[in-house]
């Protein structure tokens, strides 16, 4: 079964999307709210969702590589919580939300993570395809009912009299609410802006005209919040575009993308306008009774004034905020806050007026405390922060990624809105599953795109690694500093005359002065390839000891969780005087470790439920920095002490692995593939400290220890 799931796992997802994307867009365009309305159809999507997240979760294990889910993790942990705080209130509903997010946690987030490249880009622009058809059909039902001047109110499926047609002054169409389907229509515009350029003619024309549509209906929407949000998108455009070209021209291009946007919304509301003003004379001169009386035939909108320029949002915020400070931690729940509000409250404005939040963060912080904020919040700015921080990297590399740029756009959409309007999380809603479909495409796609670089094979990976050992055994031979191979590398070169050959990592070993003394010495070389990196000029990187590194070279790594980028390296170990100690450095080093690795570099292939403690202490230590425990574990490791042996300690370890203290005193050379690199003279005592009294013998396969699979990349000589 699992076969045959996993020989059409892309298909699956992708029929995956296509439906729960229609049945979004279904239940916004009121002719087809029977589609969504529908329990079956419901069911049936649904279902989809929760089986493809189960095997996400279970199977493929998804939770362990995804970035970030921690947090996630952390906000459905929480929503338990209030669910089950509240249980008589809103029971079904609460689950119905746990089902929501579940759907967009484990089977849309990381939807991208086991496909190629090329496969994930097909997924999210066929997503991205199918909203964008399916609101240009509405978008242009809308304007020919604009063009008509047909406005009528009708029941939708829950009940509720809704405004259709060009009512009230504002073009509400075929749609459910001008204010959320504008915005898509914005999202929709910066989709095919970013994809325009790679479009053959026609589809460019089609593109084109599709823009127009959107722009138009965003206009005669009277949507402040879309306006606002085009405003925003159209200046980050501009000011990321400025950061990336950095002259005149691209300055011009700036003022002239905002001023074409602020030209163009103008221009097609006079028109509008004129084309109202037009018929009204006609109808007047033809003496013909106008069939909608709620028109008055103008775009200014009738529902606000200068006395109420929030359109009750204001009276519905601070309504929502004072029951915030009753349940602070884990809030009301989205089950039926309703009718808790009404016992605690009944006379505060929202509850009396029956209204919804009309901010998303304020729904939040409403339904799930403090602590559903918190733990979403830094999800969403931590997603943020990756697409900025890689803007800033590409403009480095000189390079300019439109799905980025268009993600950015779209998010700040997102985020801007939420002040605005409800229910971006709670229930199936379109924004939601754009936002975390969009957040696993960066985590898995954009943050790792590799363009600029190319892959690396085995041997490769092997030879840079010696041209690395190469530069730090000039460096010491000139520097006279003592230096040796160690660990693996040590035991490669005794037994292998090379590398293990089921390993392919370089380690040198030095006594805490030479290790001090080989650091300054790189730093102060300032070679333009290879370059020293420990927790001292880096507060991103995550190791007690040092690295000399390959900076043209990068690789793949599914244990940290930083955006730090480690390229091909040797590592450098320091030899400290023996002290018993373990005890603390073992401590110390899980901080480390939860404080810096992802869900998969923390956990214990042989735990089982007990990995689930370490997911926990994971997303508290994650508030820590790793720097203060890699410069806790080095002073621990430093402090003074008189021990004929001396050892590596600033790692956590089953069993002492300490050598005489003259044993790195003394080296001479020996082959190491077609090189001659240092090794201890009393290599045997070392070997057999480490590996025992049979380290020359070859293991069974089952004993031989691998390094992790991992793909390494060099940059592309331009």
């Amino acid at each position: 079964m699992i076969s045959v799931i996993e020989k059409n796992y892309f298909k699956i997802n992708l029929i995956f999307l296509s439906v729960i994307s229609f049945y979004c867009m279904a239940g916004l365009i009121v002719p087809l709210q029977f589609i969504s309305a529908n329990k079956f159809v419901t069911l049936g999507m649904t279902l989809m969702g929760v089986l493809l997240g189960l095997y996400n979760f279970f199977v493929k294990k998804a939770y362990l590589f995804v970035r970030k889910i921690e947090y996630l993790i952390l906000f459905f942990a929480m929503n338990i919580i209030t669910s089950l705080l509240v249980i008589k209130y809103g029971f079904s509903t609460n689950i119905k939300n746990l089902v929501v997010f579940f759907i967009y946690f484990f089977a849309i987030y990381p939807i991208f993570q086991t496909f190629t490249k090329e496969k994930s880009r097909l997924l999210f622009n066929i997503f991205f395809s199918v909203i964008t058809v399916a609101n240009t059909v509405g978008v242009f039902i809308s304007l020919v009912q604009f063009f008509m001047l047909i406005g009528y109110r009708v029941f939708d499926y829950k009940g509720l009299l809704i405004r259709q047609g060009f009512v009230e002054s504002r073009l509400f169409g075929i749609l459910a609410s001008p204010n959320f389907l504008s915005l898509v229509s914005l999202i929709v515009i910066i989709f095919l802006v970013s994809k325009i350029c790679g479009f053959k003619k026609n589809y460019r024309y089609l593109a084109l005209s599709t823009i127009a549509l959107n722009f138009i209906y965003i206009v005669l929407s009277g949507s402040r919040t879309a306006f606002i949000c085009m405003f925003l998108a159209s200046v980050i455009y501009s000011i990321v575009m400025f950061y990336q070209k950095g002259n005149a021209k691209s300055l011009l291009k700036v003022v002239m993308a905002i001023v074409v946007v602020l030209f163009s919304y103008k221009a097609v509301n006079f028109t509008s306008e004129q084309y109202l003003k037009y018929n009204k004379e006609r109808l007047e001169a033809q003496n013909k009774k106008l069939e909608n009386k709620d028109n008055n035939l103008s775009l200014e909108r009738t529902d606000t004034s200068e006395e109420n320029i929030s359109n009750n949002r204001f009276a519905i915020w601070k309504s929502t905020a004072s029951f915030v400070p009753k349940k602070p931690i884990f809030g009301y729940s989205g089950g039926n806050w309703y009718e808790i509000g009404k016992k605690t409250n009944p006379d505060e404005y929202i509850i009396r007026e029956h209204y919804l939040t009309h901010n998303g963060y304020l729904e939040i912080l409403f339904y799930n405390g403090i602590a559903g904020f918190i733990s979403m919040g830094i999800f969403v700015l931590s997603f943020f922060m990756s697409m900025v921080k890689r803007l800033i990297k590409d403009k480095k590399e000189d390079l300019v990624n439109k799905d980025l740029l268009s993600m950015i756009m779209i998010l700040v959409v997102i985020l801007v809105s939420n002040l605005f309007l409800s229910s971006t999380f709670y229930g199936i809603s379109l924004l939601g599953i754009i936002l975390f479909l969009m957040a696993g495409y960066n985590y898995s796609i954009v943050s790792t795109d590799r363009d600029n670089f190319k892959k690396l094979d085995a041997n490769e990976i092997k030879e840079i690694e010696l041209g690395v050992m190469d530069y730090i055994h000039n460096i010491c031979q000139k520097k006279g500093i003592n230096y040796s191979l160690a660990y693996g590398s040590l035991l490669g070169a005794v037994r292998h005359k090379g590398f293990i050959p089921w390993d392919d990592d370089v380690d040198i070993a030095l006594k805490r002065d030479e290790y001090d003394s080989l650091y300054q010495a790189i730093l102060e070389d300032n070679d333009s390839v290879y370059k020293v990196v420990s927790w001292e000029n880096d507060s991103r990187y995550p190791y007690p000891f040092y690295r000399v590194y390959d900076s043209r070279t990068v690789y793949e790594n599914n244990y940290i969780q930083n955006d730090i980028e480690l390229g091909i390296c040797v590592d450098v170990f320091p030899f400290d005087n023996y002290k018993d100690i373990n005890k603390e450095i073992t401590k110390l080093d899980m901080y480390r470790r939860l404080s810096v690795y992802t869900l998969y570099g923390i956990r214990n292939k042989e735990a089982g439920i007990k990995n689930i403690i370490r997911y926990v202490l994971l997303v508290v230590f994650r508030l820590t920095s790793v720097k203060s425990w890699n410069r806790k574990l080095n002073a621990y490791s430093t402090i003074d002490s008189n021990s004929e042996f001396i050892d590596y300690l600033m790692e956590s370890k089953k069993y002492s692995t300490k050598i005489d203290t003259k044993a790195l005193d003394e080296v001479v050379e020996c082959k190491f593939e077609d090189r001659m690199y240092n090794i201890p003279k009393e290599y045997d005592h070392i070997l057999t400290a480490i590996y025992g009294d049979d380290y020359m013998e070859i293991p069974p396969v089952e004993k031989r220890i691998q390094h992790d699979d991992f793909v390494a990349y060099i940059k592309k000589e331009k």
